[in-house]
């Protein structure tokens, strides 16, 4: 099962706990341990976010979670994917769906036009101060890029990404696998551009799956993959397991030669050692916190010759050493390393 870092474990209660609810009851019968949110380099099964979602849309009656003016009433999401379910194709469908959610005049407004390279999903948020980490306003413009999958039956690519905010740091390297196309940051809108095959694609559901998908909602939106061919998901999943992988070998894991894993790893805004530093990255901030293992031993797990090679990353990518992060609980400033940059 695919797991989410755990920032966006972490976000998603806000607007819940804005109207009063305690995480430890939101968290309640989906197996996670709010105390892990903090945890640096945790990830959550995705599986266990949807049931998240479910238990806060119960608690607070709201499918839009409390993040907006007005609340969606529990059964929305279902009627909305019932009116797409007989729409004429894709993009009629989810024209069909956008034209019920403004009917609701609930605090988010969707546009969805075509343009010259496909379909544009363009939202606005009434009140965008009571989602102050964009949380629900990513999720949500998700959300339309997911549904035309599961109604085409097929993964559609996303042609680019709009935010009127400047670029997450803080959470950037997951933020490219959610959104997996050219991102422009502090621009006029909040918009989507899904591919112009949406624009003619076929539905291929059927009111029996419709029925199976509300039912375990919104898990099978929500795994439905962003892009079945990025090179760094693969890359960093295989690193995440053995981070010693030289090129050669993660190219005959990933079924490409080296020149062309290298290239389509630039093309994504990426190279290997990159993905490396953040895996490194991830899994010390994660031994140092959880572990008792020594500065030594950590080291030598993550393939340093000497622990004060480790010691000097581990200063770049925090600011602090090994031993301060741990005596502080692993609180600090955390360096996401970016092809070219860092910090």
């Amino acid at each position: 099962m695919a797991t989410i870092d755990r920032y966006y474990f972490h976000v998603c209660t806000k607007g819940a706990e804005r109207q009063g609810r305690a995480v430890v009851d939101l968290v309640a019968g989906t197996g996670l341990d709010p105390a892990d949110f903090a945890l640096p380099g945790w990830r959550g099964g995705i599986d266990a976010m949807a049931l998240l979602v479910r238990n806060i849309w119960a608690s607070l009656d709201d499918e839009y979670m409390g993040y907006t003016t007005r609340r969606a009433a529990p059964g929305s999401f279902a009627f909305a994917c019932e009116l797409a379910l007989e729409g004429a194709d894709v993009a009629d469908a989810l024209r069909r769906a956008a034209r019920f959610y403004n009917l609701l005049d609930a605090g988010i407004a969707t546009r969805i036009e075509s343009d010259d390279r496909g379909l544009v999903v363009e939202v606005h948020f009434a009140d965008p101060t009571r989602d102050p980490d964009h949380y629900f306003s990513e999720f949500w413009m998700i959300i339309w890029h997911r549904l035309a999958c599961w109604l085409a039956g097929e993964t559609i690519s996303l042609l680019s990404a709009e935010f009127d905010y400047p670029r997450p740091g803080a959470y950037f390297e997951e933020f490219k696998y959610l959104f997996p196309c050219r991102h422009r940051f502090g621009g006029a809108a909040r918009r989507i551009t899904i591919d112009g095959h949406v624009l003619h694609a076929p539905i291929r559901r059927t009111a029996a799956e419709l029925e199976e998908m509300l039912a375990a909602a919104p898990l099978d939106i929500m795994t439905i993959p962003a892009s079945d061919t990025s090179a760094a998901r693969r890359v960093r999943q295989l690193l995440t397991r053995s981070p010693d992988l030289k090129l050669e070998e993660l190219a005959a894991a990933t079924r490409l030669s080296p020149h062309i894993l290298r290239r389509r790893l630039r093309a994504e805004g990426t190279s290997l050692a990159t993905l490396r530093e953040n895996v490194r990255r991830d899994r010390a901030t994660r031994l140092l916190t959880a572990s008792n293992a020594t500065v030594e031993a950590i080291a030598e797990a993550l393939g340093y010759a000497e622990a004060r090679s480790f010691t000097r990353a581990f200063r770049h990518w925090t600011g602090q050493s090994p031993s301060a992060w741990r005596a502080g609980g692993g609180v600090g400033r955390v360096c996401i390393v970016t092809q070219n940059r860092s910090c």
